[in-house]
């Protein structure tokens, strides 16, 4: 029978190692699978309506760098729709584009890009776009038809190119990407910090109830009401505490030279609280039913480390392989910043950003479910370990 046993902890630790090991080479290999981010979200305003237009809309079309989404009517369209975060990429063709090609006198195509964005998904957005534009030249030079644009590839282009792209970035992109960078690496700190917390709180409940109750070998086996206030005050603490450091960063010290409102504040506290719960409750779970601290630390480290690679910040989701991106999903780090984003730096309502926040409220629900069956299964555990003593010592007297 120990036999069994030593193979059985031999073939745990080998599928526990794989797995790692499995999430690290996908992260290191599967982030960079991709040589550019690609369906980028696109919106487009013609205003010509012509033939070359339409030419220009399918040669974007047929790219697999844009993903036309919206149809904007003007402008100040396009950029709500930037503002907003539905699109991260607009093209504008001006009126009389085709009419002035035909009279030989350069147009010039606007890109709009959204500069709040990872700078990679913008730069190649108007990349690849200029190249698109570059080989209609080329193709107008040879005095191709308009509906053939786009069919003949590009090896060179006209030295005085009738079409050119004209780039404009909202929100400055080197500026407020690193106003953005706050917000992504607390996001890391306060995964570590929620979880570390609340595994502290429980061990010390713990370590009290052990004394009363020597019997107990599992967290999940303590009386509810030494169960409950781990989780309440260390949540009220994390939150209260990490809100306070990120206002003071971007309000006392002005680092980035942030201007907000009111709500932007409530809404950014609201968002920073609903992901320390949702953290907690995972770490909550985890700590009811495991003991062994290296075992718990070993799955911190997998939820944390991964979560911040497979998170879309320092890799664009576009750019992530299938799987990567798959698993990235699953953290709620994901959904952190992408709710925190368009709140904070763009000041949208909450609202906007409700498919989020409900994936976050659904990982506290499902957490919190299994915590709640599990100090169910432990004080039925706890009372058969009651019951044990109480019959050895009828069995001492009988004797």
């Amino acid at each position: 029978m120990k036999i069994f046993k030593i193979i059985a902890r031999i073939l745990l630790k080998i599928i526990f190692i794989s797995a790692a090991l499995v999430l690290f080479f996908s992260m290191m290999a599967g982030m960079y699978y991709k040589n550019g981010p690609r369906h980028i979200k696109t919106a487009v305003v013609d205003l010509d309506h012509s033939a070359l237009s339409r030419s220009i809309i399918n040669n974007v079309k047929t790219s697999t760098f844009y993903d036309i989404t919206k149809i904007a009517v003007d402008y100040n369209s396009l950029k709500k729709m930037i503002a907003k975060g539905d699109v991260h990429f607009g093209i504008m063709i001006p009126e009389n584009t085709y009419k002035e090609v035909l009279n030989k006198r350069s147009v010039r195509i606007l890109a709009v890009a959204d500069g709040t964005i990872n700078p990679s998904i913008s730069n190649m957005a108007v990349l690849m776009l200029n190249k698109i534009i570059m080989t209609l030249n080329m193709q107008l030079s040879m005095h191709m038809r308009i509906e053939d644009l786009g069919t003949v590839p590009n090896v060179r282009h006209a030295k005085k190119p009738i079409l050119s792209v004209s780039s404009r970035f909202f929100y400055n992109p080197y500026m407020n990407m690193e106003r953005s960078m706050l917000p992504a690496f607390m996001g890391l700190a306060m995964q570590i910090v929620s979880m570390l917390i609340v595994l502290f709180g429980i061990m010390d409940a713990l370590k009290k109830g052990y004394k009363k109750m020597p019997y107990i070998k599992q967290a999940r086996q303590l009386p509810p009401k030494m169960l409950i206030s781990p989780l309440i005050v260390s949540w009220i603490i994390v939150s209260s505490s990490i809100s306070i450091a990120f206002f003071i960063v971007m309000n006392v010290m002005n680092i980035f030279n942030v201007t907000y409102d009111s709500m932007v504040m409530w809404d950014t506290i609201a968002i920073i609280s609903l992901f320390v719960l949702t953290m907690q409750s995972i770490s909550y779970f985890l700590a009811l039913n495991i003991k062994n601290p290296r075992i718990l630390a070993a799955i911190i480290t997998l939820i944390v480390f991964p979560a911040f690679m497979y998170s879309g910040f320092l890799i664009p989701k576009l750019q992530l392989a299938f799987w990567p991106n798959l698993i990235g999903r699953w953290f709620p780090l994901r959904y952190y910043l992408e709710a925190l984003f368009p709140t904070f730096t763009h000041h949208q309502p909450l609202s906007m950003v409700g498919n989020q926040l409900n994936t976050l409220w659904n990982h506290v629900f499902v957490f919190i479910g299994l915590s709640i069956l599990s100090i169910i299964i432990g004080q039925i555990e706890r009372k058969f370990k009651m019951k044990k003593p109480a019959k050895a010592t009828v069995k001492d007297t009988e004797n």
